[in-house]
């Protein structure tokens, strides 16, 4: 073999070791992520006890459960659907034995998106509309119409809250 081919096979076999053959490694969802915030102080707090369930989800599907405090949770959205709402039960013994709830809900265009030959299609979201109940709910601000695979925050949830001594919000 000369010269010359001995580094076309070389560039050849460098080449493809460079490929990449994991396939797609990125988030394909787009999965809204929605995080908690005090009315009062604007600051970011844990909800305790609180179950998440989908509106209209297949067998009353629970999303998250009751468990100690949670700071932010995702949503995820149908993309067969234009909107999806969920339940907020809040299982604090004085709220659920009150029964309160509050349901959060998105109208929105579901957008197909080709990420790459490896990673495929997946879908996009444009949130064209919010609506909340305010039982504990103070109010729902969107950071960014528009949920991608990004994995950030793009929805406040912000609650009724009350300040205790020390300073910190607790849910009421």
């Amino acid at each position: 073999m000369g010269r010359k081919q001995v580094i076309s096979v070389l560039a050849a076999l460098a080449a493809l070791a460079g490929c990449n053959t994991s396939g797609c490694l990125d988030n394909q969802s787009a999965l809204p992520l929605a995080e908690f915030y005090s009315s009062a102080t604007g600051a970011v707090v844990s909800v305790d006890s609180l179950e998440v369930v989908g509106v209209g989800a297949p067998d009353g599907d629970v999303l998250s459960e009751a468990t100690p405090a949670k700071s932010q949770l995702y949503l995820p959205m149908r993309s067969t659907h234009t909107s999806t709402s969920w339940r907020l039960i809040y299982r604090q013994k004085a709220l659920a034995a009150a029964g309160v709830e509050d349901e959060v809900g998105f109208d929105y265009e579901s957008i197909p998106y080709f990420a790459s030959e490896e990673c495929g299609a997946t879908y996009r979201y444009r949130i064209t509309r919010v609506h909340y109940t305010t039982n504990v709910v103070d109010s729902v601000v969107l950071t960014d119409s528009l949920i991608t695979n990004v994995d950030r925050a793009t929805i406040r949830i912000y609650f009724h809250t009350s300040e205790q001594p020390g300073g910190e919000g607790a849910e009421q």
